[in-house]
């Protein structure tokens, strides 16, 4: 069952199931460990002291009480020899005082009581005997203290306050000069009170630990998988996109690892992908122009005779008509229909057999010149001022005119197609960087033309007009290519378009 699931987890999301773990269960484990270790040396350190301390307080009682016989017990003797009158004394009144004032943390305190379970000293009970005294068990534990003399015990006992039973650890030693157990007692709860406080804090601290690594290990584990996953999924997005035929698309990620090596790779396997689609459309191109070629031949055959006869009857009879005669716009409409269809039969062979430019010295701004003004006069440059920006010193090109007069006149009047309202059309000449070159440009203030059609521009029978063929501009590039030149076109809808051609000026030089 994990192993489909993990199949259809993504690259990243693997990375992070598979080495979290790895970063934060040692972390968790250490933490742990280490907070266990030092909880426990915590503990016994405070417990450890705070039993040291219930020891020394009740030592601390011997010694008082000591002392105090040693100072007093000539002075008692020669009075009264009697012990239990001396203890009566106002003396052993503020040693009594003063061992009732030492408190064991918040509750505890120090009692004495003697062999019959006499409370001699002691802050509430003085003089009760306890001898009978059970815990909350049931157990004598006083009669356990007196017949040990010295040790530790630890019972359940509940005062009158309390809601329940709280345990209670007693040190307690024997004074054998007046017979007495000397008890300093404390309840359990204070009595690690302090070892439960830091054992706390050292559960808290050590969750916090565990936390705050946990976040930057997984943060760190995520930016690790992002630097690790983002080549691949743009070599992804890119594989994708050559799948989808854009053959433009190119890998690009730095370094020098696998993932470098296998983009290189892609990248060149690519190249190579496109020359051959680019070999087998130009192919397919060759031989689609070979059979244009040969259906052009027999078109113009098999039309241009009938046309030519359709042409000339109709010819005969609007000349037969007076514009009034109803029948004379039918005979109009034949007529340019007529010529439309020669139109396209020629431009079908100018395509397909367009012959090759023969070259000669020519002045670039002078035939321009001429083409202006003929164009001019066309009538599709209705309402359309043509201006010139011819420089000056444009050396001579090695071109064929009337092949490059064809392309300038379709580019022409494709402007005055664009600006059916009106409009302006600049022909300007320049040369070019390196000055082998040099460049003509068609700008004009038409409507332009959207991204999306730029690409197609220039294909066979792609057109946009209700009665265009489409083969203007491709024949224009073809000339401009045997040429061995460059056509680019630049638009941008509501702002015009500009067409550069770019022509060698010498061919031998650039061979």
């Amino acid at each position: 069952m994990f192993r489909p699931f993990f199949d259809r987890l993504k690259l990243r999301s693997k990375l992070l199931l598979l080495v979290l773990p790895l970063v934060i269960v040692p972390i968790i484990v250490v933490a742990l460990v280490t907070g266990y270790i030092a909880n426990q040396k915590a503990y016994r350190g405070i417990t450890q002291t705070s039993k040291d301390d219930l020891q020394h307080m009740a030592e601390f009682t011997i010694d008082l009480l000591n002392s105090y016989d040693k100072q007093f017990q000539d002075y008692r003797q020669s009075i009264t020899g009697d012990l239990e009158t001396e203890l009566t004394s106002d003396s052993f009144a503020a040693l009594k005082q003063k061992i009732k004032n030492k408190r064991v943390g918040k509750t505890g305190y120090i009692y004495c009581i003697d062999r019959k379970g006499v409370l001699r000293i002691h802050p509430e009970s003085e003089g009760k005997n306890i001898i009978n005294a059970r815990d909350s068990n049931g157990h004598p534990f006083i009669q356990e203290m007196i017949a040990k003399k010295s040790g530790w015990i630890r019972y359940p006992w509940q005062n009158t306050t309390d809601s329940e039973p709280r345990m209670k650890i007693v040190r307690y030693e024997y004074f054998p000069v007046w017979d007495w157990i000397v008890a300093v007692g404390s309840y359990e709860d204070e009595f690690y009170q302090e070892a439960n406080t830091i054992k706390s804090r050292i559960f808290w601290s050590t969750i916090i630990l565990i936390v705050v690594v946990g976040c930057c290990a997984t943060l760190l584990v995520l930016y690790v998988s992002s630097v690790v996953t983002s080549p691949i999924n743009h070599m992804i997005d890119i594989i994708r996109k050559v799948r989808q035929g854009d053959m433009k698309a190119r890998m690009e990620v730095s370094g020098s690892n696998e993932l470098t090596e296998m983009a290189g790779a892609f990248n060149q396997m690519t190249d190579i992908i496109k020359r051959n689609q680019e070999m087998e459309a130009s192919l397919a191109q060759q031989g689609k122009m070979a059979s244009l070629g040969v259906l052009s031949s027999g078109v113009a055959h098999e039309i241009n005779n009938p046309l030519g006869v359709i042409l000339g009857y109709a010819a005969y009879l609007e000349g037969k008509l007076s514009e009034d005669d109803p029948h004379f716009k039918y005979i109009h409409e034949i007529k340019r229909e007529s010529k439309r269809c020669k139109k396209i039969v020629q431009d079908l062979l100018s395509y397909a057999r367009t012959p090759r430019p023969t070259l000669m010295q020519t002045d670039l701004n002078e035939l321009l010149t001429e083409i202006v003004e003929f164009s001019a006069n066309h009538t599709d440059m209705r309402g359309v001022a043509i201006r010139t920006d011819l420089d000056p010193n444009l050396p001579k090109v090695l071109l064929d005119g009337d092949q490059l007069r064809q392309v300038a006149i379709n580019l022409i009047l494709n402007a005055g197609g664009a600006m059916p309202n009106g409009g302006e059309l600049v022909v300007a000449t320049a040369p070019g960087p390196d000055h082998a070159t040099v460049r003509v440009m068609f700008h004009d203030t038409g409507s332009g033309i959207p991204a999306e059609n730029l690409d197609k521009i220039f294909e066979p029978f792609y057109t946009t007009k209700a009665r265009g063929t489409g083969l203007g501009l491709a024949i224009s590039r073809q000339i401009v290519e045997m040429h061995q030149g460059t056509i680019t076109i630049a638009s941008e809808p509501g702002c015009g378009t500009t067409i550069t051609v770019t022509l060698p000026v010498d061919h031998e030089e650039l061979a």
